[in-house]
């Protein structure tokens, strides 16, 4: 499956003016920096961690001055690769941590989903179980960050709410009062059967009936977490990445 990176023509423009309001508050900087035609937006920043996020054909590189600088001899857009960041950080690369995200939204509630009146548990307690039974690394993915409510987690319907398996489970964390940071986790014996889609379009609902625009992030390997959201209506918009000094 081709996945139409910052494709913002197929974005809501009013909701993309949101989104840019949400990255700019999040990064400290005026709430209108990135509503601009300009290429590039430069922001030098009293830290060491750099981030290049592209959002909507808008490049924005927010650092100390060095990269600001540096930044001004790197010509093309940032991929969902490394390289753009790489080149930037030059001989200082290797002290650096790199993570990489590319960032979907949400605008529209969705009705369809393809299991009839699913159990659906909201209390966190479940999402734990279920994270019990996955990988460290696929919950460092998905719960890499708290998720403050809004719990719904898919349950087994054999056995009764308190001892029913956990099978997929979805949650989101909200940024700037403005976003609603997606999450999503599924048991590992238990994936491709629609459960994820299930959850995720709860959570995606809930998100949008309190006022928040859906923020999907993704590693760009991640190809399954791509197409869910993708099914789920979400757009590719944009990509982040973030480096931060290693200890």
């Amino acid at each position: 499956m081709d996945f139409p990176l910052l494709d913002a023509g197929r974005f809501d423009a009013h909701k993309l003016d949101i989104v840019r309001l949400a990255w700019c508050r999040q990064l400290q900087l005026d709430d209108r920096a990135l509503d601009t035609a300009a290429d590039r937006v430069e922001h030098v920043a009293d830290t060491k961690k750099v981030t290049v996020l592209q959002l909507a054909g808008t490049t924005l590189i927010s650092g100390p001055s060095w990269v600001v600088d540096a930044s001004r001899a790197i010509t093309g857009l940032p991929g969902t690769d490394r390289t753009w960041v790489t080149s930037l950080l030059s001989d200082r690369a290797e002290q650096y941590d790199i993570d990489t995200h590319t960032l979907a939204y949400g605008s529209e509630i969705g009705h369809s989903i393809d299991v009839h009146d699913p159990l659906i548990s909201h209390d966190a307690v479940h999402a734990r179980n279920l994270a019990a039974h996955c990988s460290d690394a696929d919950v460092a993915e998905a719960f890499g960050e708290p998720v403050s409510r809004n719990w719904f987690t898919l349950l087994g319907d054999d056995r009764p709410a308190d001892s029913a398996h956990s099978l997929s489970s979805a949650g989101y964390s909200e940024e700037q009062l403005i976003l609603a940071d997606m999450r999503v986790l599924t048991d590992p014996d238990h994936r491709r059967r629609g459960h994820a889609q299930v959850v995720g379009r709860l959570a995606t609902n809930d998100a949008i009936d309190d006022g928040l625009i859906p923020q999907w992030r993704s590693r760009p390997e991640n190809a399954s977490a791509r197409r869910l959201a993708a099914r789920l209506g979400y757009v590719e918009i944009g990509v982040c990445h973030t480096a931060a000094p290693r200890p």
